[in-house]
């Protein structure tokens, strides 16, 4: 007696076997009317800041590698990455709702010339006493 089953897990990876990345699909900001700019780590986690509390920002290149630094009244943010001009121009414009980090791995299958963030630093400038 033979019976076959089947499982939902299963058919599931043989569906999803080596889905390859499609780059379009590779988004690491978004932008729109908001009061708030969210950043999403690798990880998913995410942490927002109001555009009320901005203060300065800049953007150079460190050791060949671009960064761009934005002083909020509490942290200080670095974003590392590659082509980040429309980003800085979208964030001084308060026009940028989301940053997101990728990973390197999906970096060649980046369009020329379009922004690629490889991390995003966040750090608390607690008071000294």
């Amino acid at each position: 007696m033979n019976q076959n089953y089947n499982f939902k897990s299963l058919q599931y990876s043989e569906d999803n076997k080596e889905q390859e990345t499609n780059p379009d699909d590779i988004k690491v900001f978004e932008t729109g009317q908001t009061k708030t700019i969210d950043f999403v780590q690798k990880d998913g986690t995410r942490q927002s800041f109001s555009y009320g509390h901005f203060m300065t920002a800049w953007m150079g290149i460190k050791d060949d590698e671009r960064f761009i630094k934005i002083f909020f009244a509490t942290h200080l943010i670095t974003i590392k990455g590659y082509c980040l001009d429309p980003i800085y121009d979208h964030f001084i414009n308060q026009y940028l709702k989301i940053l997101r980090v990728s990973d390197e791995r999906y970096l060649d299958q980046v369009k020329e010339h379009e922004p690629f963030i490889v991390e995003i630093n966040i750090v608390w400038k607690k008071e000294d006493k």
